[in-house]
C-alpha cells in the first residue's frame, strides 16, 4: 500500500506540472489492438506495445515478442511503431519506437493562394522499458526515452521517463496507474514547449472469453475517458471496439485481430470527426 500511495503522490505532484505542450504525436494511441478498443489500454498486460501505454504492463511477457504497425492518418501524416520485448532473469525489457511524419505542408508568407514553399515534420521517440514484480499483486515498471523532433530546418531534442504500476487484486481484475513523459523541454526556432506528460489510471477485468477495459487519461490540462473491450472467438479471431469521451477530433472506433499459432495480424478502424478523414491501423505481433 505504501508503494501504491507514494506513486499516487507522484501523480498529483505531476498534474499541475506540465501544460501547452508540445510534439503532440506522443499522445497518439499505438498499436492497432488498443486502438481498437477506444485506447482504453492502462491496465492491459503481457504485450509488447502496452509499454505505450504502462511500462509496467509488459510484464508477463516470457519469450521474445514484438510488434510493428502502420498508421496513416489525417489524411496527409503518417505514424509506425515499433516494440520488441524479452524476459531475462526477473525483468521484462522492452525497446519501444515510434516515428511520426508529416510531409509537405504549406506555407505562405503572403496572402497568396498558392503556397511560397513547402516543408516536412519528423518526430521519433526511442525508449527502453523494464518491468519487475514488487510483490505478488503488484508489478512496477520504469522507461527511459528519447524524443527528437524536426520541422522544417529547426530541430531539437528531449529526454524523457516513464513510470508504471499494475495491481492485480484477483486472478480476472487488473488495475494500472502510469505517468508518461515526464520530461525535459523542447525548442523549435524560438518556441519552448513540454512534452504531453500524461497520466493514466484504468481498470481491465476478465470474464470468460470478453474483456472490457475503461481509462481515465489526463494531459494538457483536460480529462478523457476511454471505453472499450475485445471479445475471443475460439482463439482465432479477435473482435474490438471502443468509445472515447473528451476528444475534439476522435470517438468511436473498432477493429479485429486474426491469430494463427504464435502469429497475431491485428486491424483497427478510426474515423475522425471535422472531415479530417478515416484512419486504418495495421499491426503484427509475433513471440518467438
Amino acid at each position: 500500500m505504501r508503494i501504491i500511495f507514494s506513486f499516487i503522490l507522484i501523480l498529483i505532484y505531476c498534474l499541475p506540472a506540465y501544460s501547452a505542450s508540445g510534439v503532440n504525436f506522443l499522445s497518439l494511441e499505438t498499436g492497432a489492438g488498443p486502438i481498437g478498443m477506444g485506447g482504453a489500454y492502462t491496465a492491459y498486460t503481457a504485450e509488447p506495445y502496452s509499454a505505450a501505454y504502462n511500462p509496467a504492463a509488459i510484464y508477463g511477457i516470457n519469450s521474445v515478442s514484438g510488434s510493428f504497425g502502420h498508421d496513416t492518418y489525417w489524411k496527409d501524416r503518417r505514424f509506425e511503431s515499433g516494440y520488441l520485448s524479452f524476459k531475462k532473469g526477473s525483468i521484462v525489457y522492452n525497446i519501444g519506437l515510434q516515428f511520426a511524419e508529416i510531409s509537405n505542408i504549406q506555407a505562405r508568407q503572403t496572402a497568396s493562394e498558392d503556397p511560397d514553399f513547402t516543408f516536412d515534420s519528423q518526430n521519433l521517440s526511442l525508449k527502453f522499458s523494464g518491468a519487475f514484480k514488487i510483490s505478488e499483486k503488484i508489478t512496477a515498471g520504469l522507461s527511459l526515452g528519447w524524443i527528437f523532433e524536426k520541422i522544417s530546418t529547426y530541430r531539437d531534442n528531449a529526454y524523457a521517463a516513464d513510470l508504471g504500476l499494475i495491481v492485480t487484486p484477483s486472478s480476472d481484475l487488473t488495475i494500472g496507474l502510469s505517468v508518461l513523459n515526464i520530461g525535459t523541454k523542447i525548442q523549435i526556432d524560438s518556441v519552448e514547449s513540454n512534452i504531453p506528460t500524461t497520466l493514466r489510471l484504468g481498470a481491465a477485468y476478465k470474464f470468460k472469453n470478453f474483456k472490457p477495459a475503461l481509462d481515465i487519461v489526463y494531459f494538457d490540462n483536460n480529462m478523457y475517458t476511454h471505453f472499450g473491450g475485445e471479445y475471443f472467438i475460439k482463439e482465432i479471431l479477435v473482435l474490438r471496439a471502443g468509445y472515447r469521451t473528451g476528444y475534439d477530433t476522435k470517438d468511436f472506433s473498432a477493429g479485429a485481430g486474426f491469430i494463427r499459432r504464435n502469429i497475431r495480424i491485428d486491424y483497427a478502424f478510426l474515423p475522425y470527426k471535422n472531415k479530417l478523414g478515416e484512419s486504418h491501423i495495421f499491426s503484427l505481433t509475433f513471440s518467438l
